[in-house]
Order: C-alpha cells, then sequence, then structure tokens
C-alpha cells in the first residue's frame, strides 16, 4: 500500500478544526438564498475564492477574512444544524473517528440568536452527525479575544451547562495582537471550575508570551504554538508540563505563522519529545482534508508513516473526550494501523 492510500484508509483522530471555516461552498450559497445573505457572486466556482485562502494570504488577519461569508450564514438554529451534520458526513468521508469540532457562539448571535440557541443547535447537528456517521469526540466552545472580556465570562458560564451534553472544552481564538490571553483568565477561571478542559490559541500571530500566558491559564493545548520555537525557555515549559501542540501546518503557512511550511517545526518539535498532532484547522478555509495534510507533512517535512500514525495516535490521547471511548478507539486504531502497515521484519 502506497502513503497516499495508507493515509486514507488509517483511522483518524483531527482535535483542532474550526466549524465556521469547514463549510461547504454550495452549502454557502444556498443558505445565503435561503437568509437573504448577500454573496459578492451567485457562481459556486467563482465564490470559493472568497471562502478559500491561498500561499499569497499574507498574515492571520487576512486568513480570518474567508470565515466572514460562512459566519454571515451561520444565524439561524436550521443552519448551524446543517454546517455541523455536513461537517461530520465529510469527515466520516476522510476516515476521520474522533474530533473536536470549535467554534464561537458569540459570532452567530447577529439575527436574535442567544448564546444557548446557538451552543444547543450546534450540539444538535453534532450529535444527530455523530450517530450517522459514526464518530466519537465533541464540541470545543471559543471565546473571542478582541470580545469585552466579561462577555466570555458569560460565555464560559453558558458552556458550562452542557459540560455532559457534548462540550468538551474551552477555547479562546482570535488576532493575538493587542489581545493577550491573560486578558480573559477570568473566563477561563470559570470555565476550569465548571469541568471545561482548556486550550488557547497561542504561537500564532503572537510569539512566544501569549505561549507562556496560555500555559499559566491552564492550557493543557495550544492551537498551532509554532512561534515557541523562538524561545528555548518556552519549548522546555511546553515539554515540563506536558503541553500539546495541535498544528496545521497548511494553515500556519498561510497564516505566516511559517513563512512556508518547509519551515514548520512539527517533525522538529516531535523529535524534541513535545507532544505534537496534526489537524486541517479548516477544511474550506485551508481548501485540505486530514489525509491531504498527512501527506504534505510526509512529502515536505519529511516525517515518516510511522511518526504520523504517532501524532495521530497522540491526538486520541490528548483528546478532551470520554476516557474510556478513547481508550477503546486507541485500540482498534492500532489494531487497523498494525493491519494496514505491518512492522517490517526484523533480521537476526
Amino acid at each position: 500500500m502506497d502513503d497516499a492510500s495508507y493515509f486514507q484508509a488509517i483511522p483518524k483522530a483531527e482535535l483542532h478544526l474550526h466549524l465556521d471555516g469547514s463549510v461547504r461552498p454550495r452549502t454557502v450559497l444556498e443558505l445565503a438564498k435561503q437568509g437573504g445573505v448577500p454573496l459578492p457572486t451567485q457562481d459556486l466556482e467563482r465564490l470559493t475564492d472568497f471562502l478559500e485562502a491561498t500561499d499569497r494570504t499574507a498574515s492571520l488577519i487576512e486568513y480570518i477574512a474567508y470565515f466572514e461569508l460562512p459566519i454571515a450564514v451561520l444565524q439561524s438554529v436550521p443552519a448551524l444544524e446543517r454546517a455541523t451534520y455536513e461537517l461530520c458526513e465529510d469527515l466520516k468521508n476522510d476516515n476521520v473517528r474522533y474530533v473536536e469540532i470549535r467554534y464561537g457562539p458569540w459570532l452567530h448571535v447577529q439575527r436574535g440568536l442567544s448564546l444557548t440557541d446557538v451552543i444547543r443547535a450546534v450540539l444538535s447537528g453534532w450529535n444527530a452527525g455523530r450517530k450517522a456517521f459514526g464518530l466519537e469526540g465533541g464540541v470545543i466552545v471559543t471565546a473571542l479575544r478582541d470580545m469585552p472580556p466579561e462577555q466570555n465570562v458569560s460565555l464560559a458560564q453558558v458552556a458550562g451547562r452542557y459540560v455532559n451534553d457534548g462540550i468538551v472544552g474551552f477555547d479562546l481564538a482570535g488576532d493575538e495582537a493587542g489581545h493577550p490571553p491573560i486578558l480573559h483568565e477570568d473566563a477561563f477561571r470559570v470555565a476550569r471550575s465548571l469541568g471545561l478542559s482548556i486550550t488557547i490559541h497561542a504561537g500564532e500571530a503572537a510569539g512566544p508570551e501569549s505561549v507562556r500566558q496560555a500555559i499559566s491559564m491552564g492550557a493543557l493545548r495550544l492551537g498551532h504554538g509554532v512561534r515557541a520555537q523562538e524561545d528555548a525557555d518556552v519549548l522546555a515549559m511546553i515539554k515540563e508540563n506536558g503541553v500539546q501542540l495541535d498544528m496545521a501546518p497548511t494553515s500556519n503557512a498561510q497564516t505566516k505563522a511559517v513563512r512556508r511550511i518547509q519551515e514548520h517545526p512539527l517533525r522538529r518539535f516531535y523529535e524534541q519529545g513535545i507532544k505534537v498532532t496534526i489537524s486541517t484547522d479548516s477544511r474550506t478555509v485551508s481548501h485540505v482534508t486530514l489525509t491531504q495534510e498527512y501527506q504534505t507533512v510526509s512529502r515536505v517535512l519529511g516525517c515518516s508513516p510511522e511518526e504520523i500514525a504517532a501524532m495521530n495516535l497522540q491526538a486520541l490521547d490528548g483528546g478532551f473526550g470520554d476516557d474510556v471511548t478513547r481508550a477503546r478507539l486507541r485500540h482498534e486504531f492500532v489494531d487497523a494501523i498494525g493491519k494496514l502497515r505491518p512492522a517490517a521484519p526484523t533480521s537476526g
């Protein structure tokens, strides 16, 4: 079996996946028509130019702009349910078995929905999709860096009500520049007290200090963490605290966390004993599947299939979902990987 077929065939886990960055272009077009949302074009092929980033995307700010149209159409309960359900189907087709889908509820209240409405709608879509397509995992609620801190405290309080109904984590995202994590420390204190595991976007558009603050706020995992490579002390802190970096090389090159994928530190971090995993970040915006991301990591960064399989298992180990379920899946993953790519016989 060649590597491309192997990466498609193995069961996979993905931990860093934005709902609003993973909406099917056709669904954006259809929801816009239903909701009366103006689009720059009604032609599906041309619409993708407004939904997909490229290697020419210059910064995180430019990358985030590709989320604007999906967010504009995800302002109703049916739209949120549909997008979540369809994402589950797309993951199934990529042989993803465990996933944590994240999104920022405050972005979906522009047409009158409450935070509770939004959270329930996404959980409804997740539960339907999970059952239909055999997925495990959960939903991560994301606070926004540029929101007033008290609104993120309110978000944590609402999210905490659903800790036993599918919400597994609490996140912070948005432009890092001028919005250090520590400004939202109270929200994360509330989230932890309500039983939510903590992950924070850090070390993407801002440097090592952002990573240091995120760890001090109780982050068990960091979204990206690429720029931790700029400070040896911060890298040591990551390793000593067992903090996991959920990385997305294609996205990281598009946001210019690295200038190009060839410079991505994923493999180097792995070799240093840092916990790393591979995700797409945003399937539509980055125009990539997890299988394709594995292929890129193999081809461009030189990671072996065995190393990528280990990162895949690390994603399960570091997931926020039910321990028993993840342990069962890990056994299934190891069994499937062994059958698909038997270990080479040893001499002697």
